[in-house]
């Protein structure tokens, strides 16, 4: 019983040295408390969700008639777009494009009202030059919903010029032969007055039909943001041009008719062929509504069908777009977490002592630890490089990420020693305010899981509220994952701000270790 208690004893007093050696380290228990916390209410303030509007180019035919203010086309396609700019030139639309100017650039079809008179869908190419595989799909989504409502409104223009119709077609036109079969029995009848009377009927059916009344009709005479009748006449507008022909001649011939049978003595003769003239015009119409509804109900529902093209260098997947994302976030790690604790551990085991005795300077041990690192590091960035984009196979299993490299190697080895750099510094930075090793660990934990956060790896730095986007550029991750991504994926030469941006964070960051590791040599 005694060996138990003393046991107990023992294990309690290890308890009460763990808790006071907590005690004593206050810093990091609210590394460990506040940290996590601080950094997921930074992120939910910060964090706006992917923007709705895509910014737009639109190229519209040389044809006169097309507008080129952009106010038309965002009330065209809804709130989603912000029309950047209205041009004729396709090529220059495109190097906008691929400059990233904009996200989309689409083209509005010359041919639009040839292709739908024919039957056929028209198709209006939209280009976009995205390697973010999220970010091309959802691209790809607003762009079917932009067609949708572009849909919806070239059929809003036609369905309100087609309200102002005098009804259905058809049954117009069967009303009025039914007029007509009227006024030759009261002929035969001897009803005069009966026979005008119907004729009278005929004359208000024919200047209320109007050919608008075909929704087809109207959508091809439809004149609107993006669908422009062509200048040329074109057989597909011949049945539109002859229907309001045959309509003029129908209100003229009824006209006739009224007028034969208003005259005092009524010529049978004539008025026979009067009728004969209006029944005449009637069958051609009746034809032309025939010819107008057999049109594919497709068409006269979606007018225009979007044709999505990705201007990209490559179609990257998901492994191919993060890959340079998670190559940084490993070097940036593996380098504070280094360059920290061979700082702390300096401190810990007395070399710090020695170093205080002894001719060497401070600018010479960081120098030293400076190279080391970077050499050692550079080797892995080869290593992790070279196991990420080479093709192997071996018996059918890929030994491979497959990851492409398209732009210069020189670039990319800059751009990640740059990384390497600024990342050691930050580690030597946070080297000065740990006073354990345990305490270093935490803190480069911390700066990792503000990285996944804020650089830019899973979530687009425009999705970030702007003054928390400027700060997640005090972390080597944020520039050189842009910097990579651009030199493999794209093949481009990265922005000049972010190498230069990395060489002045490596050049703080070691600026502000060396100071105060050089306080603390001199205190020493």
């Amino acid at each position: 019983m005694q060996r138990w208690i003393k046991g107990l004893i023992r294990a309690g007093a290890f308890l009460g040295k763990e808790i006071a050696e907590v005690r004593r380290q206050p810093r990091l228990v609210l590394s460990l408390i506040l940290g996590p916390f601080l950094i997921l209410l930074l992120f939910g303030v910060g964090y706006q969700g992917e923007k709705g509007n895509l910014a737009a180019g639109v190229v519209v035919p040389t044809t006169e008639g097309y507008s080129k203010d952009p106010a038309e086309y965002r009330k065209l396609a809804g709130d989603q777009m912000d029309v950047a700019f209205v041009t004729t030139d396709q090529n220059v639309a495109i190097d906008r494009l691929r400059r990233q100017d904009v996200d989309i650039v689409v083209v509005v079809p010359a041919d639009a009202s040839a292709q739908i008179a024919k039957g056929a869908q028209a198709i209006m190419p939209v280009y976009f030059n995205e390697v973010d595989p999220l970010r091309r799909d959802y691209i790809t989504y607003l762009t079917y919903l932009y067609t949708n409502e572009i849909n919806k409104q070239t059929l809003a223009a036609a369905a309100s010029k087609g309200q102002q119709s005098a009804g259905d077609m058809r049954s117009a036109i069967q009303r009025m032969r039914n007029s007509l079969a009227a006024v030759e029995q009261r002929m035969d009848a001897g009803d005069e007055a009966g026979a005008s009377t119907q004729a009278h009927n005929v004359q208000g059916s024919s200047l209320g039909l109007g050919l608008g009344v075909v929704l087809l009709g109207q959508l091809l005479s439809t004149n609107t943001t993006v669908l422009k009748a062509p200048p040329d006449r074109s057989p597909e507008q011949v049945s539109l041009e002859k229907s309001q022909a045959v309509t003029s001649r129908l209100n003229a011939d009824a006209q006739q008719l009224n007028d034969e049978l208003s005259s005092p003595n009524p010529d049978r003769a004539r008025v026979r062929t009067s009728v004969g003239k209006v029944r005449t015009d009637l069958d051609e119409m009746d034809q032309l509504t025939a010819q107008f509804q057999s049109i594919n109900p497709l068409v006269l529902a979606a007018p225009f069908y979007a044709k999505v093209e990705n201007k990209a260098p490559i179609t990257a997947s998901f492994t191919s777009f993060y890959a340079p994302g998670v190559l940084v976030l490993l070097l940036q790690h593996i380098a504070v977490t280094l360059a920290a604790l061979s700082m702390v551990r300096e401190r810990l085991l007395g070399t710090v002592e020695l170093f205080q005795v002894s001719p060497v300077r401070p600018g010479e041990i960081l120098g030293g630890k400076y190279a080391s690192f970077m050499i050692f590091l550079g080797f892995v960035s080869a290593l992790l490089l070279l196991l990420m984009s080479n093709n192997t196979v071996v018996s059918g299993i890929p030994l491979s990420l497959g990851v492409p490299i398209l732009g210069d190697y020189g670039l990319l080895a800059i751009s990640i020693a740059l990384v390497i750099f600024a990342s050691i510094g930050l580690g030597f930075l946070i080297a000065t305010v740990s006073k354990s090793e345990s305490q270093a660990v935490q803190i480069s934990m911390l700066v990792l899981l503000t990285s996944v956060f804020f650089s830019g790896f899973f979530l687009r730095l425009e999705t970030l509220w702007e003054p928390i986007r400027y700060l997640a550029y005090l972390l080597p991750v944020t520039s050189g994952i842009t910097s990579l991504q651009v030199i493999m994926l794209r093949g481009g030469t990265p922005a000049s701000y972010l190498l230069v941006g990395l060489l002045l964070l490596g050049v703080f960051y070691g600026a502000i270790g060396f100071f105060r590791f050089s306080r603390e040599l001199r205190r020493g």
